[in-house]
This record gives structure tokens, sequence and C-alpha cells, in this order.
């Protein structure tokens, strides 16, 4: 795909280091303004249809700007960033870590006579805006001065080839999504689901009723705590990363040393359940620790098994069957974003379990999908890699 790409010699500040053949000359300086507009939307816009159709594409969040695209003039999206090129028109969202949906976070942008919105739209991501703190603010976005080739011919050009390269990573990320999916019906085999003690898939030599038995006869609760500031490595329980370091996580780190002494200490192969509920976890996610020894939040219940198969437990907190006891036994009080549950009920959970040998042989199963998924997604994150290289060789990059 770089075959067609050669390298310049001059090395201008006002001109990209790699260089399509055929075209010559400084790129121009432009500020967001003179490259697009602000307009205000003649309709409503639904997030239905950005959810339902897969003509939309989103771009990682970890972008500086996030934004998507779809080909139809009319599509309509409510508070999600979108670029609809049948119109040449984008939307562009900036803000707060994580990720929060509003809709006066949207700004509706159309680019102007002469410039290409592919091009433009890559252009904003080769030279993202700098985040103040956690928020991106649409005012910096517009002060922010962006090299422009003037020959709609070469942005052309590169917009084309860099949607290659879009497709590409769309098209491995589908075969990861694929994956997931795959996994997911498999689980629903291989584990009980509500009201059932058997799952409907077995591997061969296993059969029988699998036996309830509560958490808290199988695993115990862990309260040591950070007492003397012996440990500074602080994790946080993600419900779509499982636990991580928190300031890799957030790109800084929340807790201050000084404040940690009340924290959890974990080691390798504890369980953490953190109690705030999300849309990818509706009672709270229970992770294991895989990354070593840290702190936790006492927000959070450690807990850690003392019989069975580690594994399996890891995969059984994936599936939903222990979703609704929680529901059951949960206080929601006053704050509706997390479950509020003692830790007498919570360690009266009950677990549906096989035999050990039948735990190791679904963990051993379900934990090679979780390689191939895994090896998949190192595949999206190279082709992501791979792009980014060429994207500051494609463009120049500014500093203000």
């Amino acid at each position: 795909m770089t075959k067609s790409i050669y390298r310049m010699t001059d090395n201008s500040n006002n001109t990209p280091r790699l260089r399509f053949p055929g075209f010559t000359g400084e790129w121009v300086e432009k500020p967001m303004p003179e490259l697009c507009r602000t307009i205000t939307p003649t309709h409503k816009l639904q997030s239905s249809n950005y959810l339902a159709h897969g003509q939309y594409r989103v771009v990682d969040q970890s972008q500086s700007l996030i934004c998507g695209w779809t080909n139809d003039p009319k599509g309509v999206i409510e508070n999600l960033p979108v670029i609809i090129f049948g119109d040449h028109t984008c939307a562009l969202k900036y803000i707060d870590f994580p990720f929060v949906q509003g809709a006066d976070g949207v700004k509706i942008l159309s680019t102007k006579k002469g410039y290409d919105t592919r091009f433009v739209f890559q252009s904003f991501l080769a030279n993202p805006v700098v985040q103040d703190g956690y928020k991106r603010h649409f005012s910096v976005f517009r002060e922010k001065k962006y090299f422009i080739t003037i020959n709609t011919d070469e942005q052309q050009k590169i917009a084309e080839f860099l949607s290659e390269i879009d497709a590409l990573i769309s098209a491995q990320a589908e075969k990861v999504d694929a994956l997931k999916v795959h996994k997911k019906g498999l689980m629903q085999q291989l584990f009980p689901q509500q009201d059932e003690t058997t799952p409907r898939l077995r591997f061969p030599g296993f059969a029988g009723e699998w036996e309830e038995k509560l958490l808290g006869f199988v695993a115990r609760k862990i309260n040591r705590r950070n007492s003397n500031l012996e440990v500074s490595r602080v994790f946080t329980n993600s419900a779509n990363a499982g636990i991580v370091d928190q300031n890799e996580y957030f790109d800084r780190d929340i807790a201050v040393k000084e404040n940690t002494h009340n924290y959890h200490i974990v080691i390798i192969d504890d369980f953490v359940y953190n109690p705030r509920i999300s849309t990818a976890a509706p009672v709270g996610p229970i992770s294991v620790n895989k990354i070593g020894k840290g702190i936790m939040s006492p927000l959070y219940t450690v807990f850690r098994f003392m019989s069975g198969c580690v594994s399996f437990y890891e995969q059984y907190f994936q599936t939903s069957i222990w979703h609704q006891y929680l529901k059951n036994v949960a206080n929601y009080g006053a704050r509706f974003d997390r479950m509020n549950i003692t830790s007498d009920d919570f360690f009266k959970m009950p677990l549906l379990l096989p035999s050990i040998a039948e735990q190791q042989k679904i963990a051993e199963c379900l934990s090679e999908m979780d390689a191939l998924i895994s090896a998949q997604e190192q595949r999206v994150e190279l082709l992501k890699a791979h792009k980014k290289g060429l994207m500051q060789q494609l463009f120049p990059q500014s500093d203000k």
C-alpha cells in the first residue's frame, strides 16, 4: 500500500515527509474556522440510527478528537460524534473522561468549499488537540492551526489512502467482535442459565447437576489495609478493562499517596468487586487481579478463593448468572449509580459449581478463546499504530 509514496528530501516544516508522486509545493497553515463552519441542525438527531446500522464508524476514544462517519447524507445522529460525507457535514465532540454523551457537547461542522471532508477529518486526527486535564475544549480546537494542501487532488489521494487503512482496521475490529460474540454464545452453553442446574453443553466424561455453594464457603474476604503506606501502586477495577493501574487508565494518579492508608492491599489472583454500575456491568464488575501487588479503593470488596480453579471463577464472573442475586439483595438508596450491598449479603451469593476437573476443562476452553481474541486485538492495535506512523509522515506536524 505504501509503494506509491516516496520520501521527500525537502526538510521544510510546511511539507510532509512522505508524498504521493506528482505533488510538490508547501502546504498552508489554517485554523479550523477557515476549514469548517459551525451549523445548526435543521432536524432532530436520532441516536437509534447510530446504534442500529453498520455503516457508521467510530474512531478510537484514545484520540483527542473522537469522530465517526456515514455515507448517508440524511443520516441523523444525536449526542454522538459523526461525520456525514454526503452533505460534507461533521459533528465533533469534546468530552470529559470517561466518555459522557451530552447534547451540549456536540458541535456540528460543515467543511468549506475546496476541502475534502475526509482529508480535513484525517488532518484533525493527525494533529490532535492537546487536552486540558480531562476536558477537551472546543475553543482550543477552534484556535489550533493545521497544515493543509490546497491541491484537492492531493487531498483526495491522502483521504482515499487513509480510508483504505481505516477499512482494514474496521475489518479486523469486526473479527474481534465476532469472536467475542462467539465466546459469549459459548459461555451461555457452558454455564447453567437462570433456574437451571446443569449446562446445555458438556465436555465428554462430565455429567450430573452442578452444586450450589455460597461464595463465603469457597472464598474469604481480604481486609488487609495499606496502613503503613507500604504499597503505592494504585489499581482500579474497570467494567471494560478489568483490574488496571490507575495512573495508566486515567493518565494520572487519582488517589493521593498520603490518603491510601485505608486502601485494600491486593495480590495476584485476588478478586475485586466494584459496586459501581454501568451499561457494561449492570450490577458492577467482579475481576481477578492478574497484574501484581497493589492497592484498591476501600469502596471495593476484595476476596480470595480457597478452593477451586481461579481461571474458572474468572470466567464465571464474566457471565450474568450471578447478577439477579445482587439485584435482589441490593439497597440502591440515594446513589443510583452504585449497588449498596452488605458484606454479609455479598458473601451469601450462591454459586453453581461443577467438579474441579470440569472447572479446569471449561477454563482451558474459554482461556483459549481469550488468547485468540487478544491476538486479534493486537492486530487491530498494530494497524492503528501503522496508520498513526503514516499520518505523522503524511501531514506536517503543527505545534500551535
